[in-house]
């Protein structure tokens, strides 16, 4: 373990860990917050092995997260970095919103109602970036073809819909 900062990819991975691990304490869903713990150690693995160790910004918070669920080897893990009292008095780590936020965001392109391709914009995007990124993606000539667009259905951050007539 080292006291170097994580990775940006590492530390936005962990807060939308504390996000969704928060607020699935909160709803009593521990088999998905579970699932993300998973995940977020599984990225702790490849990085320790590369890297040669974990950054303590990313294994504290592991810890104090697989508490509520392993509490005893959480301790144990607690009291090896170098903790004398306990993790049971330790809050669970806070988020920082602007990390967990996704940058970018894949959004299906369905073209009359089956899903044909995927078009990866900011998270931001307005209906007019995204209109613009659907028609230039390479697969969108192809699905539409000779058929005229009579309808561009637009749901930001979730779906875009085309509607093709013959």
């Amino acid at each position: 373990m080292h006291d170097q900062p994580p990775d940006d990819q590492t530390a936005r991975l962990l807060h939308r860990t504390v996000k969704v691990v928060r607020r699935d304490l909160q709803n009593m869903r521990f088999n998905t917050a579970i699932a993300r713990l998973m995940e977020l150690n599984t990225h702790a693995a490849k990085l320790a092995m590369t890297a040669g160790g974990l950054p303590r910004g990313l294994a504290e918070p592991l810890v104090l997260m697989v508490a509520p669920f392993a509490p005893h080897i959480a301790e144990e893990l607690w009291s090896t970095m170098g903790h004398a009292a306990s993790l049971a008095y330790e809050p669970l780590p806070q988020l920082d919103e602007s990390l967990a936020a996704e940058q970018v965001v894949m959004l299906p392109v369905q073209i009359d109602g089956k899903t044909r391709f995927r078009v990866e914009v900011p998270a931001s995007a307005g209906k007019e970036v995204i209109a613009e990124a659907t028609a230039s993606h390479p697969e969108y000539a192809r699905h539409t073809g000779d058929a005229t667009v009579s309808r561009l259905i637009i749901v930001p951050g979730r779906i875009v819909n085309i509607v093709t007539q013959p």
